[in-house]
C-alpha cells in the first residue's frame, strides 16, 4: 500500500547529518513505492541552488577527486525516483537568502504550503535545528 511521506528540512544543512538522513529516508521510501515530498526551509534552501553546479569545489587534500554538489545529489535522486519524489523550496526562505534560482527539477512554493502538505501526508517528519 502506497503512502505519502513529507520530509521537512529546516535550518543549515551543514550543522548536522540531517541532509544525509533525509536523502536516505527519501530513497528508501521511494524504494518501498511511497510518494515522497522533500520541503526545504531556511538555509536548507541553498542545497539545490542553481549556482552550486554539478561538483563541490576542490579540496587540496583530495585534489584529483571530484565530489557531487548537493544539488547534483538532489537531481540524481529526483531522476532516479521518477514521479515518486517532489523537491520543494520555500519561496520566502529562498528569497531571503538570495537563492530563488534553483535547479530546474526543484519547484519554489509559497510558505503556507508547508503546513498544507505536511498535514495532507500520511507521515510527516521535520528535521531541523534545536
Amino acid at each position: 500500500m502506497s503512502r505519502s511521506v513529507f520530509l521537512g528540512l529546516i535550518g543549515p544543512p551543514y550543522e548536522s547529518d540531517q541532509l544525509t538522513t533525509a536523502l536516505r529516508i527519501a530513497d528508501e521510501a521511494v524504494r518501498q513505492e511511497h510518494r515522497v515530498t522533500v520541503w526545504t526551509c531556511g538555509y536548507s534552501t541553498t542545497l539545490t541552488a542553481a549556482a552550486l553546479g554539478p561538483t563541490k569545489p576542490r579540496n587540496a587534500q583530495t585534489w584529483g577527486v571530484r565530489f557531487p554538489s548537493t544539488s547534483a545529489l538532489a537531481i540524481d535522486l529526483l531522476e532516479w525516483a521518477g514521479g515518486s519524489l517532489d523537491w520543494l523550496v520555500c519561496r520566502y526562505c529562498a528569497e531571503e537568502r538570495g537563492v530563488l534560482e534553483q535547479v530546474p527539477q526543484v519547484r519554489v512554493r509559497p510558505p503556507y504550503e508547508f503546513v498544507q502538505r505536511a498535514v495532507a501526508a500520511d507521515v510527516a517528519l521535520v528535521l531541523g535545528v534545536k
